[in-house]
């Protein structure tokens, strides 16, 4: 029984022990879980420096109930005697003052100062910028939206400025930039990035493929006003192409697209491309876009002076001002005009081209891409020349060379360029002048209504042609036409339509006059008339009295030497002589001239006393006029100097006083009275004598008389015959004969010469 009890005795033990222990255990739970329970929501233990702690933090400031800003913070936390409050998870939302605005500065954590409105971030911040309604379409310059990274920044609740001078990222839909210390105002969302600016642009097709970077001193950008502005010395490079100003502003539209450029305080571009090297540089700069991006005016305003560096020298221009219109969606200069005191000098070569004017206008070729073993680059700037040059005002064109200066002069010029660059043609239109001077000679000067020059690989004229009132002069040669050519080659100008060349002697008229103008050789043709003016010193030509005048179809010979000739239906006169064969030569230093082919000469004779025996009757003299000799011959030379004229090759001469048959004949020619027209002019000759040599014929009224020479005198109407056997006949076969015959015309007088004697026979009666 012992045995059994004392099991079951165990065995109530065991359970009694098991119950106190999961009664204690109870109770210990019941009781750790009362005092988590008690834990969990109590709130965490405030520090002693805290004074307020808040879930949500916001404050605003509103103008005339349009709110400006609100600062807005997940938790913020006072502390004790501090007057501050952290700010956490701080957003800065700025509406503006039209609420066009949706700006917004983002940070981890600031601190807030109360009392002063001050909110001071010294961790990360981001400046996000962007309009309230976001433009469409592409984006401008800086797009619609700019985001600024940047730390350490200040907003002020009172003012509304936020500011930091750490480093910037700034970057927006076109580009990325950076700079030192940001400035932001929320009352004109105004921001300012301080210093040490600069920001690439993408390549784009605006920019012909290529980044644009810029930088500044400073960057503004005026959110209301539309307006950036990059103050200097600022700089903006695309490739080799760059542009340097004290201040370059760019003005945005309603879509904040850049629409206008600003570029101030001696503004400089610069480009280095295809072996040249490009600069301008002026006191204002303005580039007007379209709102796809692409540059539709550029102007330059005050002091514009370029420079234009290539292998064949230094190129210089300068103006008041330059436009230059854009061809449209290509960013390419379609034409550029330039006003104000223009001046533009180009090197090519050993010459030296310089225009000046008022006004001009330059256009240029649609450009050409850069090619690279004959194909397009990648990136490339399409390549331009000029093709023409236009002027707008009266100019002048001076070229030098080592030869010669050549000055042009018009109301108008038009340039050709061709495709070497290079000045390919040159039209002057309205008053052209064109003056050319040549080592020490006299200039040249032409004056024509209008012009046309071409130009070859050299730079050098070749040809130029003037039309309207043509006028040539050097020294004392003048010239006239209604056309003219120049040809520098040959160094001739031809003179076309009614052309008239002049010196001090003489003047000459035909259909066209070639000058050579280094030798002096003239040719002349169709319709060639000449006019020798007498002078005291003699001249080649003095026949008669008076001037002389000479035509025929063509003209050749020297200004310079003083020879020329005359060929085909020549034709000369001066007072009463006449001179008429197929060429007649002029030799002006010599003073002689000779005639040739089938050569007609008609000679005044002096009319002086008519000498007859005493009480022998004398004939009345004719009052018609003077008597004229008219004596042909294949070939006439005459002396000025001498006064002599040598005809031969079978001569006749016939007047009233009667005629001669030779194989020459000498007719001398002096001064004397006249009568008519010989009486006219200065320097007047009249026929004196005539000496016929060589199986002579002597025809007077019914005489026939022959000899080896015969003579006249028109001072006493004589004939003298002589040489060989001198013979006299009549009309009924009566014959005389001597050593000399004379017999006078006047009064039918007649002495012989012989072995008997002299002796007189009058009225036809001969004495055998």
């Amino acid at each position: 029984m012992r045995n059994q009890e004392a099991a079951r005795y165990a065995r109530w033990s065991a359970i009694a022990a098991g119950l106190i222990a999961a009664a204690v255990l109870g109770i210990y739970a019941q009781r750790a879980f009362r005092e988590a329970r008690a834990r969990h929501p109590a709130p965490k233990a405030v520090p002693v420096t805290v004074q307020q702690q808040s879930a949500q933090f916001s404050f605003s400031k509103d103008e005339q109930n349009h709110r400006i800003f609100t600062v807005r913070a997940s938790q913020a936390t006072q502390f004790k005697d501090q007057n501050r409050a952290v700010l956490e998870d701080v957003w800065i939302t700025v509406y503006g003052r039209d609420g066009s605005r949706n700006d917004n500065i983002h940070t981890r954590e600031c601190s807030y100062e109360p009392a002063t409105g001050d909110v001071r971030c010294a961790g990360d911040v981001r400046i996000d910028l962007q309009s309230a309604a976001p433009a469409a379409g592409p984006n401008g310059a800086l797009g619609d939206h700019l985001e600024i990274d940047t730390s350490n920044l200040s907003f002020n609740r009172n003012t509304g400025e936020a500011s930091t001078a750490a480093p910037v990222e700034f970057n927006f839909p076109a580009g990325h930039g950076q700079g030192v210390g940001v400035s932001y105002s929320t009352s004109d969302a105004t921001v300012r990035v301080g210093h040490s600016v600069r920001f690439e642009l993408n390549a784009t097709q605006q920019t012909g493929g290529l980044p644009a970077t810029a930088s500044g001193s400073s960057l503004e950008i005026r959110r209301n006003d539309r307006t950036v502005v990059l103050d200097g010395p600022a700089l903006v490079r695309s490739g080799a192409r760059e542009l340097a100003a004290d201040r370059i502003a760019v003005e945005l539209d309603q879509s904040l697209h850049a629409r206008r450029v600003l570029a101030e305080g001696h503004p400089r571009m610069r480009a280095d491309e295809a072996n040249e090297k490009i600069a301008v540089a002026t006191d204002h700069l303005e580039a007007l876009l379209s709102p796809e991006g692409w540059i539709e005016r550029i102007v330059a305003d005050g002091n514009v002076a370029g420079t234009r560096q290539t292998s064949a020298g230094v190129d210089h221009f300068s103006a008041a001002r330059v436009d230059f219109a854009m061809m449209p969606a290509r960013n390419l200069i379609d034409a550029m005009t330039a006003t104000g005191a223009v001046t533009a000098e180009l090197h090519q070569g050993a010459d030296t081209h310089v225009l000046k004017t008022d006004a001009m206008r330059v256009k240029f070729s649609p450009g050409q891409p850069k090619t690279r073993e004959g194909k397009p680059s990648a990136g490339s700037v399409e390549r331009q020349r000029m093709e023409s040059v236009e002027t707008l005002a009266p100019a002048t064109i001076e070229s030098n060379n080592a030869r010669e200066t050549t000055t042009l002069q018009a109301k108008k010029f038009v340039a050709g360029i061709g495709a070497d660059g290079r000045l390919d043609t040159l039209l002057g239109h309205a008053g052209v002048e064109v003056r050319r001077q040549s080592g020490g000679a006299a200039p040249q000067v032409v004056s024509a209504a209008e012009m046309s020059a071409t130009f070859d690989a050299r730079g050098e004229w070749n040809t130029v042609e003037e039309s309207g009132g043509v006028h040539f002069q050097q020294a004392d040669r003048q010239a006239t036409a209604s056309r003219a050519s120049i040809v520098r080659a040959t160094d001739t100008i031809t003179l076309a339509d009614s052309a008239v060349i002049s010196d001090a002697l003489s003047r000459t008229t035909a259909s066209a006059v070639t000058i050579n103008q280094t030798s002096g050789e003239v040719r002349a043709t169709g319709g060639v008339v000449s006019t020798y003016a007498p002078t005291s010193r003699g001249d080649a030509v003095g026949l008669g009295s008076g001037a002389a005048h000479v035509s025929a179809d063509a003209l050749s010979g020297s200004v310079n030497s003083g020879y020329v000739v005359y060929v085909g239906h020549a034709r000369l006169w001066q007072g009463d002589a006449v001179l008429d064969s197929d060429q007649i030569e002029l030799w002006r230093d010599e003073k002689k001239l000779q005639a040739s082919g089938h050569v007609v000469a008609v000679f005044p004779q002096a009319s002086g006393p008519l000498s007859a025996l005493p009480g022998s009757p004398v004939k009345k003299a004719s009052s018609t006029g003077p008597t004229l000799w008219k004596i042909s011959a294949p070939t006439l030379i005459y002396w000025n100097d001498q006064g002599k004229a040598h005809l031969e090759g079978g001569v006749t001469a016939n007047s009233d006083q009667g005629s001669l048959e030779s194989r020459t004949l000498d007719a001398f020619l002096g001064s004397g009275p006249a009568t008519g027209a010989a009486a006219a002019g200065p320097g007047g000759r009249q026929l004196n004598r005539v000496l016929a040599q060589g199986n002579v014929v002597v025809r007077q009224g019914e005489r026939r008389g022959t000899a080896d020479q015969a003579e006249y005198t028109a001072a006493d109407g004589k004939f003298v015959l002589s040489g060989g056997q001198p013979t006299l006949a009549n009309a009924a076969s009566d014959t005389t004969t001597g050593h000399s015959l004379t017999f006078f015309v006047a009064n039918d007088t007649i002495l012989i010469d012989s072995q008997e004697g002299s002796r007189t026979v009058t009225k036809h009666r001969v004495e055998k």
